[in-house]
C-alpha cells in the first residue's frame, strides 16, 4: 500500500474512532456503589448520580465518594480510548501509544 493511501485510510479510520468514542457512554460506580458517573469515551462527563443514602452521610462522605467515582470513570474511559487507539495504530503498523 502506498504511503498516501495508507495515510488517507488511517485518517478515515481515526475519524470513525473519534465518532465512536464520542458516542460511547461508560457507566462507572464508586466502590461503595453510592455514586454513578456516566462519561464518554473521550473523557467528557455526562452525569453524576448520588444516592440519597450517601447525601444523608454528609459533605465529607459525598466529596470522597464522588471524587473516587470521577477518578475511576476518567481512568476507565482513558484506558478504553488508549486500547482502541492502540488497535487502530497497530493495524496500520504504527507504534502503539503508551498506556
Amino acid at each position: 500500500m502506498d504511503a498516501m493511501k495508507k495515510a488517507q485510510d488511517f485518517s478515515k479510520d481515526a475519524k470513525k474512532l473519534q465518532d465512536e468514542l464520542k458516542e460511547t457512554i461508560l457507566e462507572v460506580k464508586s466502590d461503595d456503589g453510592m455514586v454513578t458517573v456516566n462519561i464518554t469515551g473521550q473523557q467528557n462527563p455526562i452525569s453524576v448520580e448520588i444516592t440519597d443514602e450517601l447525601l444523608a452521610m454528609g459533605t465529607a462522605a459525598v466529596n470522597k465518594s464522588v471524587t473516587e467515582a470521577v477518578k475511576a470513570a476518567h481512568a476507565q474511559s482513558l484506558a478504553n480510548m488508549t486500547n482502541k487507539l492502540g488497535s487502530l495504530t497497530s493495524a496500520f503498523g504504527l507504534p502503539v501509544p503508551p498506556q
